[in-house]
């Protein structure tokens, strides 16, 4: 089991409550600060479920699981990821940090044993995005930003909402778009960048059908 590997991180037996279990091992491991976001972000989650049909256990869950690697440290990240053969892009090994969506995935299968296809791809990409993302990836990948783990609210808080009320690839784009505008990017991950490029042909191809320009 992936935890197994650091012999810093402590754990107890889970409880079987998904939520308590969560914040215990954070709570042990010094990273009470991250159940306060993910527990937000599960919260937001649950709410993009309810305005797209989305299965909200399934939400909650990939809120409160996404970050559950921030017991790892960062060092440890790349290293785990080297030693296990991972396809790590230039991004991963300047921030190492970037890794933890992925360690995330293998963290939320193997110790807190979800097997749902849906939560896990959500997991793995919810920092960056991916290409062909779904629509549970791409709702943990706004919650995760519009319950940002930092102090006050996001200053793109209110374009990300309102591209939301048009659709989850606009929320997205809008969100990627400011980043890019406001140069936030410190060095372009592999899947941000595919999944940039897609969702703006996307959104520009449906502008277009829309405005008769085609």
């Amino acid at each position: 089991m992936i935890l197994d590997n650091f012999g810093y991180i402590k754990t107890e037996i889970l409880c079987g409550d998904i939520r308590a279990d969560v914040k215990k091992l954070l709570s042990l491991n010094g990273k009470n600060s991250t159940y306060i976001h993910v527990s937000n972000v599960a919260e937001k989650n649950a709410l993009i479920a309810e305005t797209y049909g989305l299965d909200r256990d399934k939400c909650v869950i990939a809120g409160l699981l996404h970050d559950i690697s921030a017991v790892i440290r960062p060092g440890d990240m790349l290293k785990y990821a080297e030693e296990n053969g991972f396809d790590i892009c230039d991004a991963e090994r300047k921030y190492p940090f970037l890794l933890h969506q992925r360690l995330s995935k293998i963290c939320a299968a193997q110790y807190f044993g979800i097997s749902d296809a849906d939560i896990l791809s959500a997991i793995e990409c919810h920092t960056t995005l991916k290409k062909d993302a779904s629509k549970y990836d791409m709702s943990l990948f706004i919650a995760d930003k519009l319950a940002w783990d930092r102090e006050g609210v996001p200053p793109f808080y209110e374009e990300v909402s309102a591209a939301l009320n048009l659709s989850l690839e606009a929320a997205c784009l809008q969100y990627m778009q400011y980043m890019v505008a406001h140069d936030m990017i410190l060095c372009p991950h592999d899947r941000w960048t595919a999944a940039y490029e897609q969702l703006w042909q996307l959104i520009s191809k449906s502008a277009e059908t829309v405005y008769g320009i085609i």
